[in-house]
């Protein structure tokens, strides 16, 4: 009975491919199964080690980011400015399988937010619906405990000097009883890092909740 089973499924799995077959989310080459990529471009992913940025004077976080930022995963994360949903669910098991935050024991997860403006013109939050991914995954709470206050230019549009500026003060917090959250370990998660302004800016704010620590997810990271 099982290689019954085995064989109707593995039929179905040729089916669904013949009727809605996969290709590789960069280059487009259609695909024998149901991945992200082909294993040409899933090869152009070099792991990096995770970094510890200073918040305070004492105060770090780490970052754990799946690659640098280059294709293939670099079209995915540009795939946010024609609103691809997607592409930000890919990027959510990207970062589940290839980094090491599925062993990580953290309480809540929270997403960089968008600006009002910004997210009424993409329709989503690149940010929250990796989080929604991860949370499927790990089955913690995706919690919006920041919201954003002060509309910013693109970070990559301006010079590194100019970065910590643009988003100075741009996060608040959007919490009503701050003592639940105290002496939790918060998964902040945003698609991209490039000099770690806006994560600093963020992780400063989610401080005065009082967490035990705070840990930080991205698809890639500038190095």
């Amino acid at each position: 009975m099982k290689k019954i089973g085995s064989f109707f499924y593995t039929l179905m799995q040729s089916f669904c491919l013949l009727i809605v077959p996969c290709v590789c989310a960069y280059c487009k080459v259609f695909l024998a199964q149901r991945t992200i990529f082909c294993t040409d471009c899933a090869w152009r992913m070099f792991p990096i080690v995770s970094k510890k940025i200073d918040i305070t004077n004492s105060f770090s976080v780490t970052v754990f980011a799946i690659t640098d930022y280059k294709d293939p995963l670099k079209k995915l994360i540009l795939a946010k400015g024609w609103s691809d949903g997607l592409a930000s669910r890919n990027l959510g098991n990207l970062l589940w399988d290839m980094t090491t935050i599925s062993s990580l024991d953290y309480d809540i997860i929270v997403p960089v937010p968008l600006h009002w403006t910004r997210y009424a013109s993409r329709g989503f939050n690149q940010a929250e619906e990796i989080g929604k991914v991860i949370q499927q995954k790990k089955n913690v709470p995706l919690i919006h405990l920041l919201k954003r206050v002060k509309k910013t230019a693109f970070q990559f549009e301006l010079a590194s000097s100019m970065r910590g500026i643009n988003v100075k003060d741009a996060f608040e917090l959007n919490v009503v009883d701050q003592s639940l959250y105290k002496d939790k370990h918060i998964l902040l998660i945003d698609d991209l890092m490039t000099t770690g302004s806006t994560i600093r800016e963020a992780a400063k704010e989610l401080l005065r909740l009082k967490p035990k620590t705070i840990s930080v997810a991205v698809i890639c990271r500038v190095i």
